[in-house]
């Protein structure tokens, strides 16, 4: 019988291909200063040998089913529609594979992988929070395009059947540069850390329920119910650093008028302009009247609402009337699930005091031991409000958090 060299030549090439999913690890070599940590790569190590099996598993049968009879036309007919659509399935593992490739290669590069180790360091802080910690797979922090940070949440498909094993956190490259705006990654953490706990539908409800009875129109029971997507991961890292997130999101969200204004139903993000004054309402909520009264007030100068038409001005009144109901929402209201406590009771608001926060938010108080033993939040916070005062020279601010990252 003569050898049918072309199938066999495509038979040992889709499985070796299927194989090399499992070789991940061993392909990109991390430095162990640099490495995932043993239940990262236990977690995407299963995933990519759970579908290099299947792969090859459904080779074999292949294989065995049509190899012999392959001179039959019908046959050859089958096995060429087999052997091909194998040849997608591994074309489209290999985009999973090629993605964590991508992610992971970045840390070979120095200073930037020392750089996103401490990264993952901030974002591991953020998931310690009751048990959550116990059922989370440490998230991977690395470097994109693009104008703020994203993720992709742990279990959301890659691709069909094929769940994303941890959660990863893109930060463009520019926070490397500002790493004082770092705090993102706390907000990037909220979208994972939220749907664990479940409480996206829950907020969402309560939302429409409180605003409803404090008297808001349906409009604004509706646009903030929709956008506790994005509030709740903002009040999380609020949680962690205080007001340093609100002054950080000054930076973050400083565009043009059209653009920070901008509003509409369709979208998950509030405004720009009204998001940062949610962080307000927060600060005054709980620390009454501070710093971030003077911001409130530049922000609204920077943004002058008489540059919107009358109706759109109006929908800005109304909804700024309720932010006083909202920030009692998020910081006041007690939830079974958590002991009765409100969300801000998994925290130390405590050790967000401004009053610590900005005492310890100069050059020598960052060199002391006791800083050093600070929440991981805490540090965060003080790097930012030293930005804040620009009593350090950007330059000095910089080394040391390079410094501190480097030995997160």
């Amino acid at each position: 019988m003569k050898p049918p060299v072309f199938f066999l030549n495509k038979i040992e090439s889709l499985r070796l291909r299927a194989n090399a999913l499992t070789e991940l690890r061993r392909d990109i070599s991390l430095p162990p200063e640099r490495d995932l940590k043993p239940e990262q790569w236990e977690a995407l190590e299963s995933q990519l040998n759970s579908t290099a099996n299947q792969l090859t598993t459904k080779l074999k049968s292949y294989a065995d089913q049509f190899m012999s009879d392959q001179n039959r036309p019908d046959v050859r007919v089958r096995l060429v529609q087999a052997l091909g659509e194998l040849e997608m399935d591994i074309t489209q593992s290999f985009t999973f594979y090629d993605t964590y490739m991508d992610v992971l290669t970045q840390r070979l590069s120095q200073p930037i992988g020392s750089l996103l180790k401490g990264c993952d360091a901030i974002a591991l802080d953020g998931t310690r929070r009751g048990f959550l910690a116990d059922i989370t797979i440490p998230p991977v922090v690395y470097c994109d395009r693009g104008f703020g940070a994203s993720t992709c949440r742990e279990g959301v498909p890659l691709l069909a059947n094929t769940p994303n094993p941890m959660q990863f956190i893109a930060v463009p490259y520019s926070r490397l540069v500002e790493k004082y705006n770092l705090i993102s990654v706390y907000h990037e953490v909220g979208h994972q850390t939220l749907m664990k706990l479940n409480m996206v539908p829950l907020l969402r409800r309560l939302f429409d329920e409180q605003l409803g009875k404090a008297g808001a129109p349906a409009f604004v029971r509706a646009l903030f119910a929709n956008w506790v997507r994005e509030l709740g991961p903002d009040f999380w890292a609020f949680c962690l650093t205080g007001m340093a997130q609100t002054c950080s999101l000054r930076d973050v969200l400083f565009l043009s008028h059209e653009q920070a204004t901008y509003l509409t139903t369709r979208l998950t993000h509030p405004p720009g302009y009204l998001r940062f004054l949610v962080s307000v309402a927060w600060c005054r909520h709980i620390w009454g009247r501070g710093d971030w009264d003077e911001w409130e007030q530049n922000w609204k100068q920077n943004y002058p609402l008489t540059r919107l038409p009358a109706r759109m001005q109006e929908a800005y009144q109304t909804l700024e009337r309720f932010l006083p109901v909202v920030a009692r929402i998020f910081c006041e209201t007690r939830f079974t699930k958590f002991d009765h406590k409100p969300i801000s009771g998994l925290f130390s608001l405590e050790d967000l005091s401004p009053t610590v926060l900005k005492r310890l938010a100069n050059e020598a108080a960052i060199r002391t031991t006791s800083f050093r033993q600070q929440p991981i939040g805490v540090q965060l916070a003080v790097f930012r409000l030293m930005r804040e005062s620009r009593q350090t020279s950007l330059r000095t601010l910089d080394t040391a958090m390079t410094e501190w990252l480097t030995n997160l």
